[in-house]
C-alpha cells in the first residue's frame, strides 16, 4: 500500500475518532447535565421521571455503539438512533427552558422610592431603615401584572385614550425559592401619574388619573401594557415588573372551562354581600361574577374586587390541583388563552414558574391595598394608605 493512501486511511480513522467522542460527548454531557440539574432544582415529581430519561438515553446510545461496532442491523440502529434523539429533547428541553425562564424572570432594576410622609433612609447599599429595622430587597421575587380589559377583542385597536380600560389589576409576586405567592389586588380606581399620549401616539405629558387608564392612553398592545406597569411600579414604591398578560374578556370564559368551571362562593342580588351559600360558574356565569358592579355608588369597585379574589383564589386552587395530576396545565391553560392577550410570557417562564411551584410550598396569599375612597369630579378615586402601603411593599418584596 503506497503511503499517501496510508496517510489519508489513518487521517479518516483520526476523524472518525474525534467525531464519536464529539458526539459521545455531546449525549453523555447533556444526559449527565440533566440528572445534575434535576438532582439539585427539581422537586420528585420532574426529578425522577427526568433522572430516569436520562438514564435511558446514556444506556440507549451504548446500545447503538455497541450495534455498529459489530456492524449488526442497521435498520433497528437507526429506530434507536431516532428513539435516543426524542428522548434526549425531554429533559434537556426541560432543563434549558427552566435556566432560560429563570434568568427572563429575575431581570429586576429595582429603583425603590419612598412616599414623601413616610419617614424611612436608604443607604448606598440599597439597605432601607424604617422603624428601627433594616430591609434588604429579596433577589429571588419576580412579579407578573395580571391586566382584564374591559373589551371583548383585545386585538382590536382604536386611538390612544380609547383602548379599553384595565378594569381588573393584579400584581402576582413569586418568591422563586420557596414559591410562595402573593396576589396584589389594586383597585382601578387608583390615582396616581399616568403618561398621556395623543391619538397618534405621542407622548404629551403625565397626569394624575385612575391607574385604569394608563391602559386606555397606550396602543391597545404592548405600549398599553408597558404604560400600566410604569404607573403601579410608582403606586408600588418602585418595584420592577418584566413580565405582564393582559387578557380581554372572551380569555376569563376560555379559562374558567378549561378548569372544568369553579366553585365560588354566592353573592345577593347587588353583588355585595355573601349568602353563605357556593356556585359553580361555568361559561358565561363567570361575567357577571367579576364584572357587575353599581356605577351610582363610589365603593362599588371595592365589592367587586373582593368577588375577583373570592375567584382568584378557587380558580388558582383548580389550576394547582391539576397541575400536581398534570404538569402540562400551565402550558395548557397559557396556549388556550394566548390569542385573546398580550403577554411577555412564554414557554420558558411558565416552564421555569412549574418547577418553582412543584418545587416549593404552593402558598398563595391574597392581599388588598389599604385606603380611602373617594370623588375625583365625576369619577370614583381611591388613595392608598402611604404608610400601610409601603409596610405591604416592604413585608412582600424586602428581607
Amino acid at each position: 500500500m503506497s503511503s499517501p493512501i496510508k496517510k489519508f486511511l489513518i487521517f479518516n480513522k483520526i476523524w472518525k475518532i474525534i467525531i464519536f467522542l464529539i458526539i459521545s460527548a455531546l449525549i453523555i454531557g447533556s444526559s449527565l447535565f440533566s440528572i445534575i440539574y434535576a438532582s439539585i432544582n427539581f422537586s420528585n415529581i420532574l426529578r425522577t421521571p427526568i433522572i430516569i430519561i436520562s438514564v435511558i438515553s446514556i444506556l440507549i446510545y451504548i446500545l447503538i455503539y455497541s450495534r455498529l461496532y459489530r456492524k449488526k442491523g442497521k435498520i433497528f440502529t437507526s429506530i434507536l438512533s431516532v428513539f435516543l434523539c426524542l428522548l434526549l429533547i425531554i429533559p434537556n428541553g426541560i432543563s434549558f427552558l427552566t435556566i432560560y425562564g429563570k434568568n427572563a424572570m429575575l431581570q429586576n432594576n429595582n429603583i425603590h422610592t419612598i412616599p414623601p410622609d413616610v419617614d424611612a433612609y436608604i443607604d448606598e447599599n440599597g439597605i432601607i431603615n424604617y422603624n428601627g429595622k433594616n430591609y434588604i430587597y429579596n433577589d429571588n421575587i419576580t412579579t407578573i401584572l395580571f391586566l382584564g380589559i374591559d373589551k371583548n377583542d383585545i386585538d382590536k385597536t382604536y386611538k390612544n385614550g380609547k383602548n379599553g380600560q384595565a378594569d381588573a389589576i393584579y400584581a402576582v409576586t413569586i418568591d422563586t425559592e420557596t414559591g410562595d405567592t402573593t396576589v396584589i389586588g389594586v383597585s382601578r380606581d387608583t390615582m396616581t401619574d399616568i403618561k398621556i399620549y395623543s391619538g397618534e401616539g405621542n407622548y404629551i405629558r403625565t397626569e394624575k388619573r385612575q391607574l385604569c387608564l394608563a391602559y386606555a392612553y397606550g396602543d391597545g398592545k404592548e405600549m398599553s401594557c408597558e404604560s400600566t406597569i410604569w404607573s403601579l411600579s410608582n403606586v408600588l414604591c418602585g418595584i420592577p415588573i418584566n413580565t405582564y398578560m393582559a387578557v380581554d374578556l372572551n380569555a376569563v370564559k376560555v379559562l374558567n372551562d378549561a378548569v372544568g368551571g369553579v366553585r365560588v362562593p354566592a353573592y345577593d342580588s347587588n353583588m355585595a354581600e355573601k349568602t353563605g351559600k357556593m356556585i359553580t360558574l361555568h361559561g358565561d356565569d363567570v361575567y357577571k361574577y367579576i364584572r357587575s358592579r353599581n356605577m351610582d355608588k363610589t365603593e362599588s369597585n371595592a365589592h367587586r374586587m373582593t368577588r375577583q379574589i373570592d375567584y382568584l383564589k378557587a380558580f388558582s386552587a383548580k389550576a394547582i390541583e391539576r397541575t400536581k395530576k398534570d404538569i402540562s396545565t400551565p402550558v395548557d391553560l397559557y396556549n388556550k388563552v394566548n390569542k385573546y392577550s398580550v403577554s411577555t410570557l412564554s414557554v420558558d417562564k411558565i416552564t421555569f414558574l412549574t418547577s418553582v411551584f412543584l418545587n416549593g410550598n404552593m402558598n398563595i396569599e391574597f392581599k388588598n391595598i389599604e385606603g380611602e375612597i373617594g370623588v375625583e369630579g365625576n369619577y370614583a378615586a381611591f388613595y392608598p394608605d402611604s404608610q400601610k402601603l409601603y409596610e405591604l411593599v416592604l413585608e412582600i418584596f424586602y428581607k
